[in-house]
């Protein structure tokens, strides 16, 4: 704007006194410039509750305020201004805090906890009218939206979440606000044009000693921890993401009153990145969330009380992780993989979360409980390796149950304020509730299931094929159906470092699982399952050798009723077998990076090696995945219980096979027991040294392969060579024990056939690559 050329200073003295002109010594020092500029201080604002009502129902925030950090006044300074057509408003502001103490729905005594968040916000606009119709709404370009330095508190009978090191940066280019006619009438509708949002998470860790409900922290920068391990964190985050498409929002929602929202965003050639010791990265990240009749918001009530509702009909994501790696930068890369989720609404199979203030009913009155819905129909999990691509077709997953979100304190340390000791820790015996310290995630009664078609290779319509038998080993099932119970609970910090560590209980009852089945359903299935799991002192680490879960003390039974050949419900029963595991110290590690360059069928370490050795050489290039197994089993020194000869004990490694049983029922057949097996490290100078474990290393990759047919009796090669999933195995053990091998009669008790049984030093390879049939 032009400097004003004149400006005159008036003083009124009183209406009878005449106004003079400023003399040139005081319009000297006063200089002009248009526009507007606006400096506040403020003590801030203060409300006894802010509430939503909607169909008779309310959501209520009480004691919310919104003050300066320091505890002073708090100040901002605004600028208005009016340049080549646009309105540009500029925008700071002092540290802030806003708390809300308390989270209500419908005045319960339950209650969502409450959340103090310290923040600096910042704004750069550029506004015009028009719109994206040019005559209506309005038009944001070159505009920035900035909140840094923010520590967020989440609170939960007396714990706390803290969000650490917390900002968001939000660039919108081309965007514009518009009211326009949408599928369900008016609504307002943001395109983002070209958008971009970077965002960072500095560390996420817990605080279970604050017992002062009324207590706060004093400073952002230097939070009033009381725990020893509160300065542990979950790990960092960060995102560069270059976001499209648009925003809608309408008012009603699935029923009467409410609240619609309707995505239709696109993700493309951004950055999303985990760091612990090591990484996880995505350097090429692109997708997209569409939901055409949008997600809808509700109050409600039901005989279970008040709650939020929010459902969809239909949700399509879609997203590619390209360029991911896992652990060290350097390493090589796993290649892409891609998603392709597809939820929609299928009669009584719907996608609702009804979210209800208050979490597990032995955790206080705070917290969060979410009774779930879904199915997901239609979706497939693809992986590239090296320009292959391989497809887990036609995935399909459906259930209901409730979740229970809390922050929790055991009372193993001894009893002391909002502690819960629990009372049985067997979770077949019904009512597990045993809790520790952590963020506990509750799941009950969790009815549902999931299959997939099979693998396809080459194209997303390439032929079905077998292949996934080869993830049982994982304990990634073909096709299961279960009903789960249990919790996990979650504690910041690894191993070392950044990370988790966990201790969960999970109890799936009434379950089927597929250990190899063909298009029609017919296969190998265990039918009629129970499965109890239990894990303490686990942990979860990014290093630079990958993704290592480590299970700490681990113990678990598998009993199935009847494992069937043919139909999951009437294929042939072959007996029913159980499977009983104590380990300490097993792993699960997941890395980027294939098989590479490799021999098949033969040895030696290069292609002319191989070849002179009967082998084939084959690279299977620098992508893919690469998993280490490792399980530790621990022997039963001392028999604690024991039936028919039998030992019981919970926490011991046996295999049992039963036959012949009268009308089906647990221990009324002849049984084969393979009894108290365990891993050494078979130094006879140490004899109870256990730490190399049974270890199964797999290397995963798609690629090509040699494949011949017999035609009349010779082998014609296939040409070209045809794609496949390749599974390049090791497995090694120096020593597995087992103690006894029982025969057992139901009336007759058990007769010990071999005793001491051992095997050492086994390396056994191998080298398999599923091809369709075609």
């Amino acid at each position: 704007m032009r400097p004003a050329p004149l400006l005159l200073g008036m003083l009124l003295a009183s209406q009878a006194q005449a106004m003079e002109a400023l003399d040139d010594s005081a319009m000297s020092s006063v200089s002009g410039q248009g526009g507007i500029s606006l400096e506040t201080s403020s003590q801030g604002w203060s409300a006894d509750s802010v509430s939503y009502s909607e169909d008779g129902r309310s959501l209520n925030l009480r004691d919310v305020s919104n003050r300066a950090a320091n505890g002073g006044a708090s100040t901002s300074s605004s600028t208005l201004d009016v340049e080549d057509g646009q309105l540009q408003i500029e925008h700071a502001a002092s540290p802030q805090v806003l708390a809300v103490n308390n989270i209500e729905m419908d005045g319960s005594s339950k209650s969502f906890g409450a959340f103090r968040a310290f923040y600096t916000l910042g704004a750069t606009l550029h506004l015009k009218g028009g719109g994206a119709s040019g005559v209506s709404g309005v038009s944001i370009d070159d505009s920035r939206l900035s909140l840094t330095d923010v520590t967020f508190y989440y609170r939960d009978n007396g714990f706390d979440l803290i969000v650490k090191g917390l900002s968001f940066d939000t660039y919108l280019d081309n965007a514009y606000l518009d009211i326009v006619n949408g599928g369900s009438g008016q609504e307002v509708k943001l395109n983002l044009g070209d958008a971009r949002f970077i965002g960072t998470v500095g560390g996420i860790g817990l605080d279970l000693a604050h017992g002062d409900p009324a207590a706060s922290p004093v400073t952002p920068n230097a939070p009033d921890l009381r725990d020893a391990g509160a300065s542990r964190s979950f790990g960092r985050l960060s995102m560069d993401l270059r976001l499209g498409g648009s925003l809608s929002i309408a008012s009603g929602g699935a029923s009467g009153d409410g609240i619609r929202i309707r995505p239709d965003l696109n993700i493309g050639s951004s950055l999303f990145q985990y760091q612990d010791e090591g990484i996880l990265r995505a350097e090429n990240f692109s997708g997209t969330l569409r939901s055409l009749g949008g997600l809808t918001l509700d109050l409600a009530q039901d005989v279970g009380g008040s709650y939020a509702q929010v459902a969809f009909q239909d949700l399509k994501l879609n997203a590619t992780l390209g360029g991911l790696i896992i652990g060290n930068p350097t390493n090589q890369k796993l290649g892409s993989l891609a998603i392709d989720l597809n939820f929609a609404d299928d009669g009584a199979r719907q996608n609702w979360l009804k979210l209800r203030p208050g979490g597990d009913p032995n955790s206080g009155a705070k917290g969060l409980t979410a009774d779930i819905s879904w199915n997901m129909a239609n979706s497939s999990v693809s992986l590239t390796d090296n320009g292959n691509s391989m497809w887990f077709s036609g995935l399909r997953t459906h259930g209901t149950g409730q979740l229970t979100l809390d922050l929790t304190k055991s009372c193993a340390g001894g009893a002391s304020t909002g502690c819960y000791a629990g009372t049985q820790s067997d979770m077949s015996k019904g009512n597990y509730n045993g809790h520790f310290d952590g963020l506990r995630l509750g799941l009950a009664n969790i009815k549902g299931g999931y299959s997939f078609d099979g693998l396809r290779v080459g194209s997303s319509t390439a032929p079905l094929q077998g292949g996934t038998e080869l993830l049982v080993l994982m304990e990634i099932f073909p096709a299961y159906d279960f009903t789960l119970n249990g919790q996990i609970t979650l504690l910041p910090g690894g191993k070392s470092g950044d990370g988790l560590r966990y201790s969960a209980d999970f109890y799936f009852t009434d379950a089927r699982a597929a250990i190899t089945v063909d298009e029609n359903g017919k296969g190998l299935w265990l039918a009629g399952t129970n499965y109890d799991m239990h894990f303490r002192d686990g942990s979860v680490d990014v290093s630079n050798n990958g993704v290592e879960l480590s299970k700490g003390s681990y113990w678990s039974k598998l009993d199935v009723a009847d494992l069937r050949w043919g139909d999951r419900s009437t294929g042939t029963s072959l007996g029913r077998l159980v499977l009983k595991r104590f380990e300490q110290g097993s792993t699960l590690a997941l890395s980027s990076g294939g098989a590479g360059a490799l021999c098949v069928g033969g040895s030696g370490a290069n292609a002319g090696a191989c070849s002179a050795g009967g082998g084939r050489w084959e690279d299977r290039g620098n992508e893919g995945v690469s998993v280490k197994l490792k399980n530790v089993f621990v022997r039963d020194t001392a028999v604690e219980s024991s039936s028919n000869g039998v030992a019981t004990d919970e926490k011991r490694n046996q295999i049992v096979w039963e036959t012949n049983r009268v009308n089906g029922a647990a221990g009324s057949g002849s049984q084969l027991v393979v009894d108290n097996f365990y891993t050494s490290d078979g130094n006879p100078s140490d004899p109870n040294a256990n730490s190399y474990g049974f270890n199964a290393d797999i290397n995963l990759d798609v690629a090509p392969t040699k494949v011949c047919t017999n035609s009349g009796g010779s082998c014609t090669t296939v040409t070209p060579d045809p794609l496949g999933f390749a599974v390049n195995g090791r497995i090694h053990f120096k020593e597995v024990n087992v103690e006894r091998l029982q025969h057992v009669h139901p009336t007759g008790g058990a007769v010990t056939s071999m005793y001491g049984i051992k095997v050492q030093n086994a390396d056994i390879g191998t080298n398999l690559t599923a091809t369709p049939i075609n």
